[in-house]
């Protein structure tokens, strides 16, 4: 997904929206061509909902962070090895990562995000979203007045 980039003054646009945009940039250089960085996702819509179900096997959901902004979804946490400092090994292969990671999604269907839910359960995080009916491109009359 490539963004584009947009001269609009601070004022207007907000250092938030500028920093998104980064973030975006960054997690589009680091995934490289049809690679995630990140945990594996399911974005999906039922008739009430939107629904996104990342993997985050073993990691402890209090080190999970979950938010939205302009229809941005960030999932970002960090995975930790479950040894202890005395308990440390000599692996002779490992596969699994133990670092920070960070998914950035676009909902592009209009959803409550004040009414966003979350449940981690067996290595699943569940994020929900009620739909609400979009108002924009619903045609409004407004009535002329005669001075």
């Amino acid at each position: 997904m490539a963004v584009k980039k947009v001269g609009f003054p601070t004022s207007v646009m907000g250092e938030e929206f500028k920093n998104l945009l980064r973030l975006i940039e960054e997690d589009e250089k680091s995934s490289g061509m049809g690679e995630t960085s990140g945990p594996l996702l399911d974005l999906y819509e039922t008739k009430e909902s939107v629904v996104v179900e990342a993997d985050l096997p073993g990691i402890d959901p209090s080190l999970i962070a979950i938010c939205i902004f302009h229809g941005f979804l960030t999932i970002e946490g960090i995975k930790r090895e479950r040894l202890s400092e005395s308990e440390r090994v000599n692996y002779l292969c490992m596969e699994r990562s133990f670092e920070p990671f960070r998914r950035i999604i676009r909902i592009t269907v209009p959803i409550n995000p004040k009414e966003g839910r979350a449940v981690y359960q067996k290595g699943v995080l569940t994020v929900t979203f009620p739909k609400i009916k979009e108002k924009r491109g619903e045609p409004i009359r407004i009535q002329i007045e005669r001075l």
